[in-house]
């Protein structure tokens, strides 16, 4: 996400420290995902992703 920010805002990334899990040392989920389906019904809109809303 802090690449994805970065890039939208035209700042320099170079210096940005990326990494997996397992290099990190860290034992948690590989892949966690938010259901918002029923805040969409609820809110009756689409709920934009991170990547559709910071694209340039």
């Amino acid at each position: 996400m802090g690449l994805l920010v970065a890039r939208r805002h035209q700042l320099d990334a170079a210096g940005m420290k990326t990494t997996t899990i397992v290099a990190a040392g860290l034992v948690r989920p590989a892949e966690v995902r938010l259901d918002s389906s029923r805040a969409a019904a609820l809110l009756r809109t689409r709920l934009r992703g991170i990547s559709e809303i910071l694209a340039p």
